[in-house]
């Protein structure tokens, strides 16, 4: 017998428990009007796998691109190598338990260089991080992501990817959602509680949740350091 075979000694979930697994609907933050030159040059590697909460997605990649940022959704391999046709490079998204939609990566983590990007964004969600963070490719690219001084930009539980890669000393200034605190201390992280933590010295941005006020922080964080990066470009 297979496993997938269990589920026929089981209950279907009713129509009302499968409308609470949606979870909180939160308010998606305003921002101010900023043209479409603003962050023109900025290039951005958005990692991710299936399970990354919705508006951990939707919120940072489009308040990016609207304001001109690049921004790439970089995924791991097995999406591209295990589904055929329409179903490869898709990546799930996740509404607290209920996973409805999804998006089209652009990227394959074995072919995303370094080098091609100004920063990266490391989403959150409950199943998204275990994965990356098992993930030899996304650990190796986050790494020299580092070791080259790249922003690295992290929510939610996303941090818990950055506590596998090794790569950040004891004392790192840093938040994440609140389960996920006494790993990061534990991992010798200096965790704060506020809406966005920058430590400047290892270029790392994180927050703690997509409530409102922490994912605008976040997002307009990242385009702090994104508008001083196409300065001195320019």
């Amino acid at each position: 017998m297979l496993s997938h075979e269990l589920v026929t000694r089981y209950q279907v979930v009713p129509t009302a428990l499968r409308d609470s697994l949606l979870g909180t609907s939160y308010l998606l933050p305003e921002f101010e009007g900023q043209g479409p030159e603003r962050l023109k040059g900025f290039r951005v590697a958005l990692v991710t796998t299936h399970g990354a909460e919705l508006p951990e997605f939707h919120v940072p990649l489009h308040y990016l691109r609207d304001r001109g940022a690049s921004v790439e959704v970089v995924t791991q391999d097995r999406l591209f190598g295990s589904e055929k046709g329409e179903a490869s490079g898709m990546v799930v998204l996740a509404q607290f338990l209920a996973v409805n939609v999804c998006v089209k990566a652009n990227k394959k983590i074995s072919d995303a260089k370094i080098e091609d990007y100004d920063a990266i964004i490391i989403l959150g969600g409950a199943w998204n991080p275990i994965m990356l963070r098992t993930d030899k490719h996304i650990l190796r690219f986050i790494h020299e992501a580092h070791e080259r001084r790249i922003l690295i930009a992290s929510i939610c539980h996303g941090p818990q990817v950055l506590i596998s890669t090794h790569a950040f000393p004891a004392g790192t200034r840093a938040t994440g959602v609140n389960d996920i605190r006494d790993d990061l201390t534990n991992a010798g992280f200096e965790v704060e509680d506020k809406p966005v933590v920058y430590d400047e010295s290892e270029q790392l941005i994180t927050s703690p949740s997509p409530e409102p006020e922490a994912l605008k922080a976040f997002c307009e964080e990242i385009g702090k350091h994104a508008r001083r990066v196409v300065l001195e470009k320019n």
